[in-house]
């Protein structure tokens, strides 16, 4: 397969993370653009690419096909609005947008257009995740009821950081990390059906919640606690509970960002006994997928309807928690009576 050329949006950590991803997938990186120009020239130089003086430069190139947007979650949109107009198949990280009606708009644009639009939720595309789904599949867990998953990952907020900020991140680590554990029990358990969250401020170096946990009910009828934090040590864990056995589903996340090596530090246990599978590199995987709905015109796997999916579940979670409803109906003294009240 000839790879098509993308530009890159967004030149911050991830988004090397992701441009690195794209040269060990094949893809050729055209140009890149983000606001700092001195950042995007050093980006430019150390992946081989041309930096753009304007965002519309950069989706403008000659030898542009698709676009890989690594911004902040509040510009998806406009973002992809403006790739959709040109005719760009669009990557975007997620989740998709800031709001539900964000994500809408830019699936209905795309469709309309006739490109791609692919979240990248990547965590479901691990060797030992696609291992868990296949032994959900041959039942060797019986009927999976309940789930546990944790994804935590301290950091610094200063003031210029678009995530230390409550309106730009609502639901703090759930919205950024937790979100990737939503969806991979999706892929598991069938598409999440109803959630409610709890948030809460207690140490980080902003006014942002950085703990939460959100309850979820999945289609195929089991219950999902999530939870994370931004204050404590890095943390990658999953356990089902099934009718028959108890998995267990560990990483080293100590190894973060370098997301090619997650595989090679996980465990999977089924009933106490060690499980094998196949390492993956999920990123250069999803790039290599991005690539073939390109060229092929395929559907891809975490399609807008996947990414609105997970992003629904927590902004579900954030509103119950803003409203007081607990997951038992019963509402706090004073708050708002329903999530419909919250919203308008």
């Amino acid at each position: 397969m000839t790879f098509p050329g993308v530009a890159i949006v967004g030149t911050g950590r991830w988004g090397e993370r992701i441009a690195a991803a794209a040269q060990r997938a094949g893809m050729p990186l055209v140009t890149c653009f983000s606001r700092d120009e001195a950042r995007r020239a050093a980006f430019a130089e150390r992946f081989g690419c041309a930096p753009a003086p304007s965002l519309e430069a950069a989706l403008e190139h000659p030898e542009v096909r698709g676009v890989l947007l690594v911004s902040p979650n509040d510009v998806h949109e406009e973002q992809t609005l403006l790739c959709a107009q040109r005719g760009l198949h669009v990557f975007v990280e997620k989740p998709i947008a800031d709001t539900v009606a964000a994500g809408e708009r830019m699936r209905d644009a795309c469709l309309a257009a006739g490109v791609t639009l692919m979240v990248g939720h990547s965590f479901r595309r691990l060797g030992a995740a696609r291992r868990v789904g296949e032994l959900i599949a041959e039942g060797a867990l019986g009927q999976v009821v309940l789930a546990e998953a944790n994804l935590s990952l301290p950091g610094a907020f200063p003031p210029s950081a678009w995530r230390a900020h409550r309106a730009r991140n609502p639901g703090g680590p759930l919205m950024q990390l937790g979100i990737h554990h939503v969806d991979t029990l999706a892929s598991w358990l069938g598409a999440p059906v109803g959630s409610s969250g709890a948030f809460k401020h207690l140490a980080a170096n902003a006014d942002i919640d950085d703990v939460g946990v959100v309850t979820v009910e999945y289609a195929g009828g089991a219950l999902a606690s999530v939870t994370g934090s931004y204050v404590s040590p890095k943390t990658f864990s999953l356990r089902l509970f099934g009718t028959e056995a108890v998995l267990d589903y560990h990483a080293d996340f100590s190894i973060w960002p370098d997301a090619e090596l997650m595989d090679a530090v996980t465990t999977l246990t089924l009933g106490g006994a060690p499980v094998e599978f196949a390492e993956r590199d999920m990123l250069a995987d999803e790039l290599t997928e991005f690539a073939r709905c390109i060229a092929d015109g395929v559907a891809p796997e975490t399609d807008a309807e996947v990414g609105i999916a997970a992003l629904r579940t927590i902004r579900e979670a954030v509103d119950s928690a803003a409203c007081g409803l607990e997951s038992i109906g019963r509402t706090r003294p004073g708050a708002p009576s329903s999530i419909q009240e919250i919203n308008r």
